[in-house]
């Protein structure tokens, strides 16, 4: 008996050693699974966190982009309030300028020159109407080089009435007169 539990033994010694390498050998295995599994995960992990940073980084600038056309949008706007003020400056200067034009063609011709036309026009005549200031009537197709010349020759003429009938000059010179003409 003796014999046959050393043999027993022998094959539980046996048994257990190849349980131990056995045990080893899955350890080996099983580590370096684990030790692959972790670096994959640390991989997705680091990946993740650069997708994070990433992400953050993109809104940043989405941000900032946002706040850039917001910006430019307020400046457009302010721009365009700023043109539509001058254009109404513009467009009010262009109105009185025409007003001062209207009212001032005849300024050369005397203080209230239409006055005097307005009587003249109410007024009895024994001919047509007196037509002046004679000026009025003048145009010259080059002002800058012609208009000294004839302001120098021509000048006490232009603010001269015709008369068509000699009955009608009495009158006349007497409107004139008493309007400062």
């Amino acid at each position: 008996m003796d014999t046959s539990l050393k043999s027993t033994n022998n094959q539980i010694k046996g048994y257990d050693e190849r349980i131990a390498e056995e045990t080893r050998r899955l350890e080996v295995n099983t580590q370096a699974k684990r030790e692959e599994t972790n670096r994959k995960l640390q991989a997705a992990k680091d990946k993740v966190a650069e997708a994070e940073a990433h992400l953050k980084d993109l809104e940043n600038k989405m941000r900032e982009k946002t706040e850039e056309r917001n910006a430019t949008g307020k400046e457009g706007v302010d721009a365009e309030q700023a043109m539509k003020a001058v254009q109404e400056r513009v467009d009010h200067c262009n109105s009185m300028i025409k007003k001062a034009k209207e009212q001032n063609n005849l300024a050369p011709y005397g203080k209230d020159i239409k006055n005097v036309l307005v009587q003249i026009r109410r007024m009895k005549w024994n001919g047509q109407v007196p037509v002046g200031p004679l000026g009025v009537y003048v145009k010259v197709k080059d002002p800058q080089q012609w208009a000294p010349l004839l302001r120098s020759q021509l000048g006490g003429f232009m603010t001269a009435f015709a008369c068509t009938d000699a009955r009608d000059r009495p009158q006349l010179k007497r409107l004139l007169h008493d309007s400062g003409k």
